[in-house]
């Protein structure tokens, strides 16, 4: 399987492991679901998460073994989760609404100009869910949830299945989005269901 832009900037040129699909497969799957309803879950595995990526750019960068930067990172920021929690509320939203957007601009208005659309919406987005968080996580941990649960289990099958899934969102772009977007409208639909009838767990 062809490395992706992730796999690259992981350090993963011949891509990910299989096994790091399944898990961002029940991770995202957790988002998308439960991702309001598990407010302290969902912090805590968006501190790994972004603990993690940069505990490995780091480790990449003083060379040592990418596990350390893992373990390091990620431990460090889910251990702080709870008490930086309206950092990492700001982080989520940021992240989902950027990526969203992102995306967008570079797909629909012009290529090579997915910054340009990321960072305005990454701080719109934080700025948003200090007054809106309860809105902002639903729609964050659905979007996010879709794209892990898609992007993992994509990585697990086409490194045991079938190969040429990894290229699938290239090859019929509109019917990808089309999935990501169904995906995303039942996490929204679920979300917001039982948003109403139980109350998020104390962060």
């Amino acid at each position: 399987m062809a490395a992706t832009r992730i796999d690259r900037v992981l350090g993963f040129e011949h891509g990910l492991p299989p096994a790091y699909g399944i898990v961002a497969a029940c991770v995202g799957l957790a988002f998308l679901l439960v991702g309001w309803r598990l407010h302290r879950f969902t912090l805590m595995v968006t501190g790994f998460l972004v603990g993690a990526f940069v505990g490995v750019l780091v480790a990449k960068w003083i060379q040592v073994e990418r596990a350390w930067g893992v373990f390091v990172g990620g431990l460090s920021l889910a251990i702080l989760s709870e008490p930086l929690s309206k950092v990492m509320i700001f982080l989520l939203a940021g992240l989902a609404l950027g990526l969203g957007v992102g995306e967008a601009v570079h797909r629909w208005v012009s290529h090579g100009a997915f910054f340009w659309g990321f960072i305005p919406a990454f701080v719109g987005g934080g700025i948003l869910s200090l007054w809106q968080m309860r809105l902002l996580v639903i729609i964050s941990t659905a979007l996010l949830g879709a794209l892990a649960f898609i992007w993992g289990t994509v990585v697990a099958l086409s490194a045991w299945v079938y190969a040429p899934l990894s290229t699938f969102h290239v090859r019929h772009p509109i019917l990808a989005y089309i999935v990501l977007g169904l995906l995303i409208l039942v996490g929204l639909v679920v979300q917001f269901k039982f948003s109403k009838k139980h109350k998020p767990e104390e962060i």
